[in-house]
């Protein structure tokens, strides 16, 4: 019954709503920007909030993020090539990790194994296959191993506007018409037994030097960038949890993106008087 909002994807489930967004001040906890979207993805809404702030910096004459080189750091939520585009074009000083960011670290190798649940399914109801993590990637050469180390001939390769370079394979019909694993690596076995099938098709998507994703993760995953990054988790939940759970926001109870804005800044508002009141006085 309202146009404006988006499914929403929560730990309760899917819902319809809205998605309330903050940017916090790291040394008070003061947000300085709140905004409502009825999207079902966050990565749309940066440039909108760093847009809104960089007015508001400017109306106080704070100067601006890029002159004052004001760090930002936004979740994974956040990551896509056009935010790392935009990032980048602007000179905007940011710290946006992609999601296999934490893949990279040594200090999170075996996390995935030892906490991380493998080989599931995003949509319920489709067969588990291989992931394409099991298979083995050349990137130099362009080639690509299957698990049972049969080589796959290189289907497509095409770049696209911002230099990310996507590689997809599909195994050869004789290999995969008697390959032992077929059922548990192809959702449709039969269609390597007939010469108009195909074989198990993988992608890859590999991000060349010069793509604003390649320049991101040179950032996020330098000593400095682990370090910035470090301190998002402690600057911005705590402000999140105070609204939620203290103020007792867990849902909005309107309709409308304009009505449901005004209740979430309402929210925001009597956060940064709390703040304020509390620790105004201290310099």
């Amino acid at each position: 019954t309202d146009n404006e909002s988006a499914k929403m994807l929560t730990s309760k489930g899917t819902i319809q709503g809205y998605n309330g967004v903050a940017a916090v001040d790291k040394k008070h906890q003061i947000i300085v920007d709140a905004q409502a979207f009825g999207e079902g993805q966050e990565h749309h809404t940066l440039k909108p909030v760093l847009d809104k702030i960089q007015q508001r910096y400017a109306g106080a004459e704070f100067g601006s993020l890029i002159e004052d080189q004001i760090v930002v750091t936004a979740d994974t939520g956040f990551a896509n090539e056009a935010n790392y585009a935009y990032l980048k074009e602007e000179e905007i000083n940011a710290y946006v990790p992609d999601n296999a960011f934490r893949s990279r670290d040594p200090k999170f190798k075996s996390q995935k194994s030892d906490h991380g649940k493998r080989h599931q399914d995003s949509v319920k109801g489709v067969k588990k296959v291989i992931p394409a993590s099991e298979f083995k990637l050349n990137k130099r050469n362009k080639t690509c191993i299957c698990p049972e180390g049969n080589q796959m001939w290189l289907h497509t390769e095409s770049i696209d506007d911002y230099g990310k370079m996507k590689l997809a394979f599909e195994g050869k019909l004789t290999d995969c018409r008697n390959c032992v694993r077929k059922h548990e690596c192809m959702r449709n076995p039969s269609s390597a037994d007939t010469r108009e099938g195909h074989g198990r098709q993988v992608s890859f998507t590999v991000n060349t030097s010069k793509s604003p994703t390649a320049w991101m993760q040179r950032r996020v995953d330098s000593r400095y960038g682990k370090q910035v990054y470090g301190h998002r988790m402690s600057t911005v939940e705590p402000v999140f949890a105070n609204i939620g759970t203290q103020k007792g926001l867990n849902r909005f109870s309107l309709r409308g993106k304009q009505k449901v804005q005004g209740q979430w800044q309402l929210y925001c508002l009597v956060h940064n008087i709390e703040k304020i009141a509390n620790y105004g006085a201290i310099n």
